[in-house]
């Protein structure tokens, strides 16, 4: 009898250790709200719509109108507590800035849940370190502004905001100083009236460093509305405006429907280990043919590109598509690797530029041109593939102009395009040499013309079939008097 009873009590032991552990488990795992017991370093804010519940744990209640002195109440004594602070489901309404010091957490309950709507302010942060910011929408006036701010971290936030602003839905300002490792994660600016991701500064240094973008979109910049003045030249990603650059990188980011360029890079600043990954940018370039910039007293598309980009960087397994200028803009110093467009005006830009690299990329169905050179020194393209170019003037790309030469480059290509359209014209260029194989019916695909040191011999036509192999010509080369040279050096 005292042993069964013992079991028992044992039995009892065991059962309440499990239920204490799993209710532990359950308020670790955020169901501590729904249990009706307030978190511990946390300091919550309700809006004026949130759910009761939230309304009865919250230490501040918003009214509705100018919440933002509750936030900011919040914020402050967080800092005293050393707490984090929590914003509760439901929209807050605010007419003012939200300043955020260092060493502060603000998390919403989620993009779809936590609604912060501006009608004048943003959320800035002047000089903090060790910021965190996610979980929440925010609108209307609401930018997140981060000045001479380093290790911060902003995730899950989507951004629709306004164009009473100029800079970025998501802005990085650096004056006279370095802001360095700052992340941003699955953030969004959507339909913005700005740039959706910007980083800009002045002085000296005005360094960003160590800065990184993942999952990151920037959809529809400008295109329904601009700031005003320079809000002509609005693009999703400006990366870099007027501020050095060292040590960034965006992995699986999405640049679509701006006004300008998708991801875009100023030439001015300098640029060091700047690196994208598997991004896509597509239809972006917006901009009408007739639309007036009133900044250039000129017309139409500027930048307009899917990659707009300059000096040290390196962009791997990229994509573009549907761009109104080119797919690829490549500044000088620019590598890229299996990057692929498809249905831009121009695939690969490379005009007043030099030292470019380009391995195994592709041009498929270009509007214009598969590729367009102008001006262009010591570029080297291994397995460029120029794919079905609708072509302009006949022609599916162009090297160079007397005025504007290509020199000193090589262009290794795979070629394939209809008969109505040459695969390469060059003119003026020195110094240039041309391999691979085009496949094509055009009876003058490849056109030299007033240039000097212009290598074709190891250039093939196959006139039908699949592409051959660029090494192999059968033993006699015959293949290669398909080609027609016209020179006139001049």
């Amino acid at each position: 009898m005292i042993r069964k009873m013992a079991c028992t009590g044992i039995l009892v032991i065991l059962v309440v250790c499990v239920s204490m552990t799993a209710l532990f488990a359950f308020i670790q795992a955020g169901g501590i709200h729904a249990a009706g017991v307030p978190e511990k370093n946390v300091i919550l804010v309700a809006a004026h719509d949130s759910p009761e519940a939230a309304k009865v744990l919250a230490d501040y209640t918003c009214d509705g109108i100018a919440d933002q002195v509750e936030i900011q109440q919040a914020i402050d004594a967080s800092r005293a507590r050393g707490a984090a602070v929590s914003l509760a489901e439901g929209t807050f309404n605010l007419d003012g800035d939200l300043v955020v010091p260092g060493n502060t957490l603000i998390e919403g309950k989620g993009e779809t849940r936590t609604r912060l709507h501006w009608m004048s302010g943003r959320l800035t942060a002047y000089g903090g370190e060790n910021i965190v910011l996610g979980n929440f929408e925010t609108c209307g006036t609401g930018a997140i502004f981060l000045f001479n701010c380093s290790h911060v971290r902003v995730h899950d936030v989507v951004a629709r905001v306004d164009d009473s602003l100029g800079g970025g839905a998501f802005f990085v300002w650096v004056q006279n100083s370095i802001s360095e490792d700052i992340e941003f994660v699955n953030c969004k600016a959507i339909d913005c009236g700005r740039m959706g991701f910007m980083n800009d500064g002045e002085g000296s240094p005005r360094l960003i460093r160590n800065i990184r973008y993942i999952n990151c979109q920037a959809i529809n910049s400008g295109r329904y509305a601009r700031f005003t003045p320079y809000g002509e030249w609005t693009t999703g990603f400006a990366i870099a405006e007027n501020n050095d650059l060292a040590d960034a990188m965006l992995t699986a980011c999405l640049a679509e429907g701006s006004f300008e360029s998708g991801f875009h890079v100023e030439n001015a600043p300098r640029i060091t280990n700047l690196v994208f990954r598997d991004c896509i940018s597509r239809n972006n370039g917006q901009k009408p043919d007739a639309f007036y910039n009133p900044s250039e007293e000129s017309h139409g598309l500027h930048f307009g590109s899917g990659y707009w980009v300059q000096g040290g960087t390196t962009l791997y397994n990229c994509v573009s598509g549907g761009n109104g200028n080119a797919g690829f803009s490549a500044g000088p110093g620019v590598r890229l690797y299996n990057c692929t467009d498809d249905g831009s005006a121009v695939g690969f830009r490379l005009v007043e530029t030099r030292d470019v690299y380009l391995k195994d990329c592709t041009s498929r169905n270009a509007g214009a041109y598969a590729v367009y050179a102008l001006e262009a020194e010591g570029i080297v393209a291994e397995g460029l593939n120029i794919l079905d170019p609708a072509g302009f003037n006949g022609n599916g790309s162009f090297f160079g102009t007397i005025a504007h030469p290509v020199i000193n480059s090589r262009f290794d290509l795979i070629g394939q395009n209809d008969g109505t359209v040459r695969t390469i014209y060059c003119e003026g260029c020195r110094g240039v040499t041309f391999t691979g194989v085009i496949r094509t019916g055009h009876p003058d695909p490849v056109v030299i013309t007033r240039g000097e040191g212009i290598d074709t011999r190891g250039l093939q036509i196959e006139a039908g079939g699949e592409i051959a192999d660029p090494g192999r010509d059968g033993g006699c080369g015959l293949k290669n008097f398909l080609i027609r040279i016209i020179t006139a050096f001049l």
